[in-house]
């Protein structure tokens, strides 16, 4: 019987029975390629060729490649391949430069009728790579690498307009069990290790989802560290539109350095990636460091969101925990907030920053201009910080605010002994520290800084208000006030790095002198009402020799005060015994005694760390004092004289009436390093001034009684009077 036929206008089609037998003959040829495929297979030896390999190898590399073990090929219903132990030695050379101990890997050939790519899971197993730089710059992989690869034309597109699809990629998965690589640089003498390093991973397909499970150990000698990594995430894949998202990802770093131990946790609930943004909602990061330096951090992101060249995030949240013993409080914990806004084409980043610590609330804005030399801009408003809380103790520190006991009476030292540095005891010298202020070369800011009240050395300011500039290593503090100890602060300074030197302009107007000064240095040397200025430039490679190299200028005038260390009204109340006994007399200062003064003023030229002084005055209802002498800044010494004269009886001070006194003039010179200051009161000067008045109000009074018996009047000149007393 012939087939019947079916004609649809000028087209012919097959009816049932003929289209059943077309697809019959079809599945028979298939069926009939299998089978020879795999008779073919069946007696086909793959591990005949293992030799042919080798030696291919060996001519082509001179490298050694040894299978150590069968080699397996497999056809259908997949094509597959397996390893066995496998080695490939270095260049010229028997030491293995990789091994594994096994891998796989298949592919399936029915999706490749469709155009479809399907491979079964890649599997490797024990891995092992030895990477080397050598002392000159060379590497064991460079005869595999060879030179500068050809560029790569793009493929042309076939004429005629037709686009050929590409095949559509499909792994079921990746595994790679305990490889171990490792990385050896001659120069540095540093080896670094990857070791344990295993990867999983789910379906890969042009649109899956799949699991991704890493982990690895990373180890150093220069400087001496491991470090456990570990990652846990499920990938979203989308080939087709351009699109990759991570969900539930938990990373963790664990290790050591030196003798710190930390670990690093990081978490984000999901972030998406298209042809060109990045969104994420939170991103959160934990960090602990302990050991010799223990710190907690945690950071949170959230509202990310990434466009073209923009970046921002709508806010940051952290918290800093610090512990170190060189913190007098011995931790710190600061909480951290603001958000975030850059721009990568512009090269602009700004910034809202607040940070919240003790007692401390702060708030910032920065801006940020140019990435390869960056522009800074910033305003910041703090409402109270006490840095005395975060600096390292030091000597002035730890007796600021505390009364000095008085040392033992000594006499000064002598001219010849050499004097401590500033703040230090009698024979000890501190390390002189480096001052660096190559940070600033490169540093282009400008802003301004306003505090509410300031605690630093135990200086108390309020009100404070700094304006900063810096660029080419310049920065200027312009304008600079404050208020502080009943008075202001106004001025300026300025920083040159290229030279190491600093200059101020500093005037202080209306303060109490006394607990500034006692702040300062913890010791009660002067108080009363007045203003200070200084004018002082400075400059060398550390503290000491700044101290040395100080110059300029400076003043002070104050009213209704004491001098502290001295009561020389009390000294004069023991002038009596004191002449008896017609020797000088020396003694430590004592801050318990004083010597009042209304009114007091002195004017310094500053010179090679020296102040030299001649125009000390000071006033009081019952002395007049001047002076004149040097105060050695670098060396921290004092050499200097005072001349007290009485002017008007003591009585009123509870003392004894020493009116017999009144023009003598009382030498005080006072001498010593800062910390161990004496005084010597030279009483045979005085007993020479009291005998010669003494002598002189007798003569005066012989005079008067002479001139009275001769009629003559009772104030004549001392000439008259002499010559009449001579019988002239």
């Amino acid at each position: 019987m012939r087939p019947r036929l079916r004609y649809d206008g000028d087209v012919v089609h097959p009816s049932g029975p003929m289209l059943k037998k077309v697809l019959i003959g079809i599945a028979a040829l298939f069926l009939l390629v299998v089978v020879v495929l795999a008779a073919i297979l069946a007696t086909f030896d793959v591990n005949r060729y293992q030799p042919r390999i080798e030696q291919a190898v060996h001519d082509k590399l001179d490298r050694t490649l040894k299978f150590d073990g069968k080699l397996s090929l497999s056809v259908f219903p997949t094509i597959a391949v397996a390893l066995p132990r496998t080695t490939l030695s270095e260049h010229g050379s028997e030491a293995p430069f990789v091994s594994l101990e096994s891998a796989r890997v298949s592919l399936a050939l029915l999706p490749l009728l469709s155009g479809r790519v399907q491979a079964g899971r890649a599997s490797l197993y024990g891995l092992r790579a030895t990477f080397v730089k050598r002392a000159d710059g060379t590497t064991n992989v460079d005869d595999l690498t060879g030179g500068p690869q050809p560029k790569m034309t793009a493929p042309q597109a076939p004429s005629g307009g037709a686009v050929v699809p590409a095949a559509q990629l499909e792994l079921g998965g990746i595994e790679l069990v305990d490889a171990q690589v490792v990385y050896r640089d001659e120069r540095s003498h540093n080896t670094v290790t990857v070791s344990k390093l295993n990867l999983r991973t789910g379906r890969v397909a042009a649109r899956a989802s799949t699991p991704v499970d890493f982990s690895a150990s990373i180890s150093a000698t220069e400087p001496p560290s491991n470090v456990d990594l570990s990652l846990k995430a499920i990938a979203d894949i989308d080939q087709i539109d351009r699109a990759f998202a991570v969900r539930e990802l938990d990373a963790h770093v664990r290790g050591r350095s030196g003798a710190d131990q930390f670990d690093v946790a990081l978490t984000v609930p999901k972030i998406s990636l298209g042809p060109a943004s990045v969104t994420a909602q939170r991103v959160k990061l934990v960090a602990a460091v302990t050991g010799g330096h223990p710190v907690r951090a945690e950071l949170a992101l959230e509202d990310i969101a990434s466009a073209g060249d923009k970046l921002s995030i709508g806010k940051i949240d952290a918290q800093v925990d610090l512990e170190s013993a060189a913190l007098p409080q011995r931790s710190l914990k600061v909480k951290l907030d603001g958000s975030l806004s850059a721009d990568s084409h512009a090269q602009d980043i700004a910034a809202r920053l607040g940070a919240h610590f003790d007692e401390t609330n702060a708030k910032a804005r920065v801006e940020v201009h140019g990435f390869s030399a960056p522009r800074i801009a910033f305003d910041a408003d703090v409402d109270r910080l006490n840095l005395d809380r975060y600096l390292p103790a030091s000597a002035t520190g730890a007796t600021a605010g505390k009364p000095a006991s008085a040392p033992a009476l000594t006499p000064g030292p002598s001219p010849t002994s050499p004097l401590p540095l500033a703040g230090e005891g009698p024979g000890v010298r501190a390390a002189d520290p480096k001052v660096d202020l190559s940070a600033l070369k490169a540093l282009n800011l400008s802003g301004a800084v306003r505090i509410g009240a300031l605690q630093v050395r135990n200086l108390k300011a309020a009100s404070v208000k700094v304006a900063l500039s810096s660029a080419d290593g310049h920065l200027n503090v312009a304008p600079l006030s404050a208020s502080l100890y009943e008075g202001t602060l106004n001025g300026s300074a300025k920083v040159d790095a290229n030279t190491n030197r600093i200059a101020a302009d500093l005037a202080l107007s209306g303060i109490s002198i006394e607990p500034l000064v006692k702040d300062l240095t913890g010791r009660d040397l002067i108080a009363g009402h007045g203003g200070v200025k200084l004018d002082i430039t400075t400059q060398g490679p550390t503290v000491g020799a700044m101290r040395h190299a100080l110059g300029g200028s400076a003043s002070l005038a104050l009213r209704d005060g004491a001098i502290h260390g001295i009561n020389i009204a009390q000294k004069l109340r023991e002038v009596k015994s004191a002449l008896a006994a017609g020797a000088a007399q020396t003694g430590a200062a004592d801050e318990a005694q004083k010597t009042d003064f209304s009114e007091l003023t002195a004017s310094f030229s500053i010179s090679n760390g020296v102040a030299t002084n001649r125009d000390l005055l000071a006033k009081s209802p019952l002395l007049r004092v001047s002076g004149a002498g040097t105060i050695d800044i670098g060396a921290g010494a004092l050499d200097y004289t005072v001349q007290a004269a009485v002017v008007e009886t003591l009585a009123a001070q509870g003392g004894g009436d020493l009116s017999g006194l009144r023009g003598v003039t009382v030498p005080v010179h006072l001498s010593g390093p800062f910390g161990a200051l004496s005084y010597q009161l030279d009483w045979n000067s005085l007993a020479r001034q009291a005998i010669t008045k003494k002598a002189g109000d007798q003569l005066k009074n012989l005079l008067q009684n002479k001139l009275k018996k001769d009629g003559q009047p009772s104030n004549p000149s001392l000439g008259d009077a002499l010559k009449g007393l001579l019988g002239k």
